[in-house]
């Protein structure tokens, strides 16, 4: 049994196709995109210069038997003025838990050589988002990941404590919220508060005022890094082709952007349908799956501080919400809430969310 730290590209491609193994027999698994993950374990230099990347897996007989990747985000650092390091894209398949130990001791080993104080396990946004605990028997909706109940037993086996959980609220679009969705918009118009969407043909310039608007009302977030402007735009540039206008919106006031709001179409409904099979050579059928997802995920949104009390959060998420219905959508997420976040929680639950799933982040201290 060895553990490995891994450097070229056809190991990077085995590394994201270990996953088929451990969920060749799951029904609600949803392949990753290969090409993106394969480019985040060689650092993605191009989007994140502040990253220093390094994957690892551990293998026995030629065969891997777990992989996990350490990050460490300068910017997150600097931010927060803390040493912190990341494990992310853990795979294990089960009974294997002398391989998991020895592969959480060597990416922890190589975590304190980058001067990394603390071990996060799980979680690190636009990279991961953290291990389901239950709904076990669903499909996770965009950006969420699957992972078996058994995982848990290797992190806390591997000295990991829980620090935070996360929880995802889940709306039926019914008729009846259509008015409650539109007195919404009114309000915050009636306030002085500018409702539009984003300008697809200034796509550079609206991520730029993305950027700055998570920078900032996500400052003292709990675990979010600041992004630079490449990040940004990449990844709406990402998902343009897909994106209803009306899904992305921003607050102004007096002219001045105010908030904002990120919404999608759940494409893991369209990716499951696939069940693994490479989007680019399926196309066709990729496109017909589209036209079939029914359910939309409000990833993030957000409202500058001293706008905070006028309504702007709810029509936000008011107005992409009566823009999936149009389209004829049955449900809605609201989604990647902390539980202690309770402004956030009580948003959800007037715009007629109820909690659906709830997600773990772990932690090891590593002095």
């Amino acid at each position: 049994m060895k553990v490995r730290s891994l450097q070229t590209a056809d190991e990077f491609s085995r590394y994201a196709g270990f996953a088929h193994e451990v969920y060749s027999r799951s029904p609600h698994w949803v392949p990753s995109d290969s090409h993106h993950l394969t480019a985040l374990l060689g650092g993605n230099r191009e989007a994140g210069p502040h990253w220093t990347v390094q994957p690892f897996w551990v293998e026995s007989g030629g065969q891997i038997l777990a992989t996990l990747t350490a990050v460490v985000d300068e910017l997150y650092n600097r931010h927060w003025n803390e040493r912190m390091g990341h494990l992310l894209f853990f795979e294990a398949l089960p009974d294997s838990d002398a391989a998991v130990a020895a592969l959480f001791a060597g990416a922890c080993e190589w975590l304190r050589a980058q001067t990394c104080t603390a071990a996060r396990l799980s979680f690190l946004y636009a990279w991961q988002l953290p291990w389901t605990i239950d709904a076990y028997d669903t499909v996770p909706t965009l950006f969420h990941t699957y992972n078996p109940p058994y995982y848990h037993c290797y992190a806390k086996n591997a000295g990991f404590r829980t620090e935070q959980g996360m929880l995802q609220y889940q709306i039926a679009l019914t008729p009846e919220l259509t008015g409650r969705y539109r007195e919404m918009v009114e309000q915050a118009g009636r306030a002085g508060v500018r409702l539009r969407s984003w300008d697809f043909n200034r796509l550079e310039a609206e991520g730029l005022i993305f950027a700055r608007l998570v920078n900032e009302t996500f400052a003292q977030h709990w675990g979010s890094p600041q992004f630079s402007p490449a990040q940004m735009q990449g990844f709406a540039a990402a998902f343009r082709d897909v994106l209803p206008r009306d899904f992305l919106g921003f607050a102004e006031v007096e002219g001045e952007p105010a908030g904002f709001v990120f919404c999608l179409p759940d494409l893991n409904q369209a990716l499951h349908r696939l069940r693994g099979k490479p989007v680019e050579e399926n196309l066709e059928e990729f496109r017909r799956a589209l036209e079939q997802i029914d359910h939309g995920v409000l990833l993030i949104i957000g409202v500058r501080s001293t706008q905070r009390g006028r309504g702007i959060n709810l029509a936000l998420a008011a107005r992409s919400y009566l823009a999936m219905m149009e389209r004829g959508y049955k449900t809605a997420s609201y989604t990647v809430v902390l539980d202690a976040n309770w402004a956030s929680r009580r948003t959800a639950e007037k715009l007629g969310g109820r909690v659906t799933r709830n997600f773990i982040i772990y932690r090891k201290e590593l002095t």
